[in-house]
């Protein structure tokens, strides 16, 4: 999970050496950019000029994003929900069911599932996590669980309990908590139209891909959420390499996700 600088406005965050004077430099300098290009989208690591973001004047996404987001740094990944959402719809009308592998505390499903009523979808949302942190055995990039133990400290399934909160009134949600691919014993779909992976560990990443790449139907999307951060890279190789033997490229989005279209 990274940890982001917040600027002034409402949902802007921005990950790196942000403090102090750093932080006052970055300020200045998205001022100079609104005062040469006028209105930019600054956000999540993505400085877009004279871009639209043209899913800031759908109400009802601006009412969702609001209505589900309790931190400043949910309010900041817009457009990669805009993203996600709109290999959602794309999907609605195949058959299979909705996976996130790497769940966090729920916001992108919390997000996506009220959005698209999912309640009243015939389709099954899963959410695979251990909600404790990345395991040892498949931190294959050593990353830190820093942020996991503080938010457990107290209570060892208090993130568990921030997502079934959630995603109490979507009863076609299974959460499933238990170390990818082991916990696909639990409870797993026949047929994916949606894989959203965000794991932060190549070793998970594949792991999850050898069991559900076959399910994901033809037409269905995987969402890669780190797939094209720099911090992030041997994700990167590990599932293009995985996606070339399979004959299919991963597009690397301006988000920092990657999305591949299955065939």
């Amino acid at each position: 999970m990274r940890q982001g600088f917040q600027a002034k406005d409402v949902g802007r965050v921005f990950y790196g050496k942000l403090q102090g004077e750093n932080a006052e430099r970055f300020r200045a300098a998205l001022k100079t950019l609104q005062e040469v290009f006028g209105p930019i989208y600054a956000s999540d690591n993505l400085i877009g000029l004279q871009r639209a973001g043209g899913f800031r004047e759908d109400k009802k996404f601006v009412e969702t994003l609001r209505r589900n987001a309790e931190t400043q740094q949910e309010l900041s990944i817009a457009w990669r929900l805009h993203t996600l959402l709109w290999a959602a719809q794309n999907v609605l009308h195949l058959q299979g069911d909705f996976v996130e592998c790497g769940v966090w505390k729920g916001f992108s499903f919390a997000f996506l599932t009220d959005y698209l009523e999912f309640s009243k979808i015939d389709k099954t949302l899963y959410l695979y996590d251990t909600y404790q942190g990345i395991p040892e055995a498949m931190n294959s990039e050593k990353r830190s669980n820093r942020v996991y133990e503080q938010d457990i400290a107290n209570d060892p399934d208090a993130i568990l309990k921030v997502v079934q909160r959630r995603f109490a009134n979507v009863p076609n949600t299974r959460i499933v908590q238990g170390m990818v691919p082991d916990s696909f014993a639990q409870a797993c779909p026949e047929q994916i139209s949606l894989l959203h992976i965000d794991m932060n560990s190549a070793a998970s990443e594949i792991a999850a891909l050898e069991v559900l790449f076959d399910k994901v139907v033809p037409g269905g999307m995987i969402v890669f959420d780190d797939y094209g951060w720099t911090g992030y890279a041997a994700q990167r190789h590990a599932e293009n390499a995985f996606m070339a033997a399979r004959g299919h490229t991963v597009l690397e989005i301006p988000t920092g996700q990657g999305l591949v279209i299955k065939h």
